[in-house]
């Protein structure tokens, strides 16, 4: 089974950040699931981009859910 992925990022940061607002929420909310942070490959990110687009040469980090 492959990672949910949610949302990809350049910087690992602004991946954290997302992941700790995301996981307050679920966790206000009652959801037992939780948001962490992975690092995705140029391939991957290049398959979400519209053709003729280039990914940029630089590490990417991915927010991903699983369940607790």
């Amino acid at each position: 089974m492959g990672k949910k992925i949610l949302h990809v990022t350049t910087s690992r940061s602004e991946a954290t950040n997302m992941k700790n607002r995301l996981n307050a929420t679920m966790k206000a909310r009652g959801i037992r699931r939780e948001a962490y942070v992975t690092s995705v490959s140029q391939r991957y990110v290049q398959s979400l981009l519209r053709p003729g687009f280039k990914a940029e040469k630089r590490k990417n980090y991915a927010i991903a859910m699983r369940n607790k």
